[in-house]
């Protein structure tokens, strides 16, 4: 067992620093109190393990929206054994503990607020980051549209080009096969003419 008193300078009256002390003492079983001083540092004695006082006092260097501490003065000692708690005192001049709870709570808000809106600001910058993707995506979009228009237009003229080639090679198969009709039915009048001329000899 040892005996730690310290004394704690900065911004440490009037914040909620004292119930922030109270709170770490009684985590690690430590006995003692804290007090504010007329010159506006906190005073600090505590009892306990030093392993624990050591972890105590690191707790104590309480950097926040509210606290600052500045510097802290120590120094170790024989214990007395005269706690049996670890308590805040207040004096007559000071605020009572609701002040300090008051504080407490502001400072717990302001971290939520800041906090809160630090993940507003985050969720904003992700979707940010979304909509030039959508962007970016509907550029390529209208990009690949109209690669698909050009090679459209291009297969509908190669189809019309090939279609006109087909219609002008099928009027010249016509023309010809109305060519060797012609000439089919002229063999067919000569035949014909050839046959009755026959049949009339015969007859004779």
């Amino acid at each position: 067992m040892r005996r730690l008193t310290a004394h704690v300078s900065g911004k440490v009256q009037q914040v909620g620093y004292k119930s922030r002390v109270l709170a770490a003492a009684r985590a690690l079983d430590i006995t003692g109190y804290v007090m504010n001083l007329p010159d506006g540092r906190v005073k600090i004695n505590a009892e306990g393990d030093e392993v624990d006082l050591d972890r105590f006092l690191r707790s104590a260097r309480i950097e926040n929206t509210l606290i600052h501490v500045s510097d802290i003065c120590s120094e170790y000692s024989e214990p007395k054994g005269c706690y049996d708690n670890f308590y805040r005192i207040t004096g007559e001049c000071e605020t009572d503990a609701r002040l300090d709870t008051a504080a407490s709570y502001l400072k717990e808000l302001i971290v939520v607020t800041r906090d809160g809106f630090s993940g507003v600001n985050s969720k904003l910058d992700r979707i940010d980051s979304q909509l030039d993707t959508i962007i970016v995506g509907q550029a390529d979009l209208a990009e690949g549209q109209r690669d698909l228009a050009e090679r459209f237009e291009a297969g509908l003229a190669n189809l019309a080009e090939k279609v006109e080639e087909s219609g002008e090679r099928i009027v010249s198969e016509v023309h010809s096969l109305r060519s060797d009709l012609g000439a089919r039915d002229d063999r067919l009048g000569r035949i014909e003419g050839d046959v009755s001329e026959i049949k009339a000899r015969m007859q004779d």
